[in-house]
């Protein structure tokens, strides 16, 4: 099974010295389970990575499909980053999409938090232990970032790393390249 634009994906890593496999395995995607608010596909497809010296931006297509032979519903992609210096748990989402329905069968869903920024609060469906630790993850500059570019979709941040899921992009190479640089942006807004 080969997903449309598998190809141009592929091309479009290779230009940019990115690694990029097909049928990634889940072994590196699997231990980022669970998530707080994102429902853990069946399959990764099409992941590319960069490699920096903090640690790997990782691009992939889930594949929320019971085999890979049935097309989803919806297809989209996840930025993953790994960074040593991000060290809160949290995360954010804005809107509804089918990659956040999530059903929580074995603990408890994330509390709910307000983190006492006016427009935030106002727009913004936030989860963490405290309302301190969830400002803490998402510092000012993020937040006036986000706000600005009208952000939909989902951020969490967590020891280690974050993911992405930012609604209307496609397992496309442009989205891809898009994608890449929403993750950077965001990892510098948070690390300041």
């Amino acid at each position: 099974m080969r997903s449309l634009g598998a190809d141009r994906i592929g091309a479009w890593a290779y230009a940019n010295g990115f690694a990029w496999n097909p049928f990634p395995g889940e072994s590196w995607f699997r231990p980022w389970e669970p998530h707080d608010n994102i429902a853990p596909p069946g399959h990764f497809l099409h992941s590319v990575t960069r490699q920096t010296p903090h640690g790997p931006y990782v691009l992939v297509e889930p594949w929320y499909a019971p085999d890979l032979e049935t097309e989803p519903l919806e297809r989209t992609i996840f930025a993953y980053a790994a960074h040593p210096n991000l060290v809160r748990r949290a995360a954010m989402r804005v809107g509804e999409h089918f990659v956040t329905r999530v059903a929580y069968l074995e603990s408890a869903p994330p509390p709910k938090v307000q983190i006492g920024d006016k427009l935030w609060d106002q727009h913004v469906t936030t989860f963490a232990a405290s309302p301190v630790e969830a400002a803490a993850a998402f510092p000012p500059r993020l937040r006036s970032m986000l706000a600005s570019w009208g952000f939909q979709g989902h951020l969490e941040m967590r020891p280690g790393g974050l993911v992405i899921f930012m609604a209307g992009l496609r397992p496309v190479a442009e989205h891809y390249q898009r994608l890449l640089g929403v993750a950077r942006e965001v990892l510098h807004a948070t690390l300041g």
